[in-house]
């Protein structure tokens, strides 16, 4: 510590800065193990000063194994603390700096890196070294595009990080220090890098949605990149619906540390009633389940509807069912056909008398006991060949139905990898999407039935319908009456109708909503049409026994 033996900035800047032997060791080791500017650091302001010894000569007598380094660790320590000299140098200290930056090629003239957060969160760069660099001269950074990094997302990169070279091209060589701290800051803290394209298309989405709306009662959206939230506001009409939506970190996969979910949904306020909201919200947590699990968009969609039928429900409509005839139903009754056919001339055979060619009319009896012999032995062949044909085409229609379910659960979805891997499908824009049109739809949809809006106009109203008022019994039980209850198929009926639909002939109709089709049902009513029946005809007896009495009086 003696600055007349070591001519090195760090000592000297101790020497001359501070009053005590302490606070100059204190000072001293920190810039040896940290390798860096003492002075830069402000640690002349935060380390306490201590009461320095009486008496001369104290600094070179500390005893300290610093006290006489090795000149070779000297210089080096020197060459650290001054930074860099070559690009070399540079690229070396960027590296022990960011380790988690992965740097594929590496030259004088240009490198090739990359940096990801998570296996869906990976940004690719290209840096190349102008002539003459650093001395004022910058980099000239460009980022690869591809599914992870859109357009839009690779622009704002390009632009802030050559925005960062240009503001420390004077600073030596430490451009590639600033790139790398600027881009892991940026794609460690903004949760929607993997979303970036569903975020904007999102954004777009409400925006549009505001068309035929007031402008003072508009559906907002807000995002907040550091937390990886999302708040959104549908209002249609007197109705809203605001709820915050969690972007995983390991979006569009889920990291089980977290939430478990990809989106995580949660209501925030609504005017709407709680039935109607479960509805709605469970489907939309249901698509998110079933889209990182690998399914499509319209199978997520499908799968995820909370009113579940029945085993062995039939959807089609069962005055409406069309029955199809193809080639392969052709050929197979033409088989059954011929095959018959054959089993009645072997019956036949069977039953008449087989004469010899005489002229006294002899009957050979043991000619017929043949006959009738190979006559059975061929009906009970060709019935064995036409039960395993049978076992044949009803094994096949198994496997064929197997498939089907399989398929219809997506484990045969397009999204299936090499390895037998279900790769996670990005749910945001699909989730914000169903938000948007379910809830502005219901506001303006009307029962398939009675053809009146589903939905008051008052939002108190709605709640009459649902709650329990005891000032208000006459109307709280009117507006029971026109309650709105959703179907198998996705549209919202009033409770009579529905209730007149489903409990009075002809029975098993299908909705007659424009472009569905499908049969209504719902869980609070039979899906067996033998058991409305029943029930139709056992109300029937009863208002007849009802009417019966009263004429009787």
């Amino acid at each position: 510590l003696n600055p007349t033996s070591y001519s090195h900035p760090i000592i000297n800047t101790v020497w001359l800065s501070c009053r005590s032997r302490r606070r100059a060791l204190t000072l001293w080791r920190y810039g040896w193990r940290h390798q860096t500017p003492i002075i830069k650091k402000g640690l002349l302001r935060r380390v306490p000063s201590v009461p320095s010894r009486a008496g001369a000569g104290l600094l070179p007598s500390l005893g300290s194994p610093l006290d006489s380094p090795p000149h070779s660790h000297q210089s080096s320590q020197t060459n650290q603390h001054m930074g860099p000299r070559s690009v070399a140098e540079e690229i070396a200290d960027a590296k022990r700096t960011f380790p988690g930056v992965l740097v594929a090629t590496a030259t004088d003239s240009f490198m090739q890196c990359s940096y990801e957060r998570s296996p869906y969160t990976r940004v690719r760069l290209t840096l190349s070294f102008p002539d003459g660099y650093p001395d004022g001269h910058q980099l000239i950074v460009s980022v690869v595009a591809d599914d992870i990094v859109p357009v839009g997302l690779k622009r704002k990169l390009e632009g802030d990080l050559n925005q960062v070279a240009a503001d420390n091209k004077n600073k030596g060589y430490t451009q590639i220090e600033h790139i790398f701290r600027h881009l892991t800051t940026f794609i460690n803290e903004n949760m929607f890098v993997p979303c970036w394209r569903e975020l904007k298309q999102c954004v777009s989405l409400v925006k549009t949605s505001n068309e035929n709306e007031s402008s003072t009662k508009q559906s907002t959206i807000s995002i907040y990149e550091r937390q990886g939230k999302i708040r959104l506001g549908i209002v249609a009409s007197k109705y809203h619906y605001n709820c915050s939506i969690t972007v995983d970190p390991a979006y569009p996969d889920f990291s089980p540390a977290n939430s478990g979910k990809a989106c995580l949904l949660k209501v925030t306020a609504t005017n709407f009633s709680e039935p109607i909201v479960l509805v709605l919200t469970s489907q939309a947590q249901e698509i998110v389940r079933r889209m990182q699990e690998g399914l499509s968009r319209e199978k997520a969609v499908l799968l995820s509807n909370p009113i579940k039928v029945p085993k062995h429900f039939h959807l089609g409509a069962v005055l409406d069912k069309e029955r199809v005839t193809s080639n392969s139903t052709i050929l197979d009754i033409k088989h059954d056909t011929e095959a018959l056919k054959r089993v009645n001339d072997l019956r036949k055979k069977e039953a008449t008398s087989v004469r010899a060619s005489g002229d006294n009319g002899y009957v050979n009896t043991k000619q017929l006991a043949r006959d009738r012999k190979n006559a059975r032995r061929a009906i009970q062949k060709l019935t064995e060949e036409e039960r395993k044909h049978d076992e044949d085409l009803n094994s096949k229609e198994r496997q064929w139905q197997l498939e089907e379910k399989k398929r219809l659960e997506g484990y045969y979805d397009s999204h299936i990898g090499q390895g037998g891997t279900i790769d996670p499908q990005p749910s945001l824009l699909v989730l914000v999407s169903f938000l948007v049109q379910k809830i502005k739809g219901l506001v303006d949809e009307r029962c398939p039935a009675c053809k009146e809006r589903v939905l008051p106009e008052n939002p108190d109203d709605l709640a009459l319908m649902y709650g329990k008022h005891k000032s208000a019994r006459e109307r709280s039980k009117e507006c029971k009456r026109r309650r709105p209850m959703r179907v198998y198929c996705g549209h919202w009926y009033h409770r009579d109708c529905l209730t007149t639909t489903m409990t009075e002939p002809p029975f098993g109709l299908s909705c007659p909503a424009p472009g569905c089709g499908k049969r209504i049902y719902h869980p609070d009513f039979s899906g067996d049409i033998q058991t409305l029946e029943r029930e139709w005809a056992a109300k029937q007896a009863r208002l007849r026994e009802v009417e019966d009495a009263m004429n009787f009086l």
